[in-house]
């Protein structure tokens, strides 16, 4: 029999937040709990751990709630440094699969691009769109994957990759830890937002796994991040266990493999640390 499917980011114990705060006797927290939830990140937050709805909402970066209040608090949440900061994360995949298709797309043959785990690609249709703009020819073969374990997720990323034209998008149904989840080998992968839910034994199995899958000449993209103290307060309470660390940890860690070069670099809020490290 197959062991049940792991959901990494998934670390809530409690069935119900109100009560388990009750138990805690943290009754000064109920209140803005309540608050809290009129925001539609909070809320998906609390209601789905580290979702990945909860980060597309901040990678969107629109403010949506419950009526006005929660509207404004939510707009709140997105300008907190630390969120700020989670959405450089996404930035940095971006830019860097524009920067990559740039270089390679001109060059005929093929190449193939991993979201692992996608979620909500946003990052692969918008370096996509960002690469377009610059006006370059386009004479590779490019196939864009999305890996991901939950179905739900992978249809959403169906729907989001026609909506924005990023065409040849293949969904892939897979825990990112088994290498036949994999499409082949790759150019370009990039993992962001799951390293905050590894121990470091795992996170270095998976650069390895990543290293493996792509071909000479690839590029990983992928990131980590130190806590605050405000958002580390409110991913306590809605149960959500994180790992932190700097980017000399990650440097460090995808050094385990033989890439031919790693860059590390820190966001200009010091909190989120990219890692591109080449095959």
């Amino acid at each position: 029999m197959n062991a049940p499917a792991r959901y990494y980011n998934r670390t809530r114990q409690s069935s119900s937040l109100p009560l388990a705060l009750l138990r805690r006797g943290r009754v000064l927290a109920l209140p803005l709990y309540a608050a809290l939830r009129r925001s539609d990140l909070a809320r998906e937050g609390f209601d789905h751990s580290g979702s990945y709805r909860f980060a597309d909402h901040i990678y969107r970066g629109t403010p949506s709630g419950r009526g006005a209040f929660g509207r404004w608090l939510d707009a709140r949440l997105l300008s907190l440094p630390a969120v700020r900061s989670f959405r450089s994360r996404y930035e940095a995949a971006r830019d860097e699969l524009a920067a990559f298709l740039a270089e390679r797309a001109p060059q005929p043959g093929t190449l193939d691009v991993l979201s692992a785990p996608c979620g909500i690609p946003r990052e692969l249709a918008d370096g996509l769109e960002l690469f377009r703009r610059s006006g370059r020819p386009v004479n590779a073969q490019v196939t864009f994957h999305g890996l991901d374990l939950d179905p739900v997720a992978l249809d959403e990323a169906r729907r989001f990759a026609a909506q924005r034209d990023l065409r040849a998008f293949a969904a892939h149904r897979g825990d990112v830890f088994d290498p036949s989840a994999y499409p082949g080998h790759l150019d370009f992968i990039t993992c962001t937002g799951l390293a905050e839910f590894l121990e470091d034994e795992q996170l270095s199995r998976l650069y390895g796994i990543f290293f493996e899958r792509l071909r000479p000449g690839g590029l990983l993209v992928t990131s980590g991040m130190r806590g605050r103290p405000l958002s580390d307060y409110l991913l306590r309470l809605a149960e959500l266990t994180v790992h932190y660390r700097t980017a000399a940890d990650l440097k460090r860690l995808a050094g385990g493999c033989p890439f031919s070069a790693i860059h590390t670099r820190v966001d200009r809020l010091g909190i989120q640390a990219i890692v591109v490290a080449r095959k």
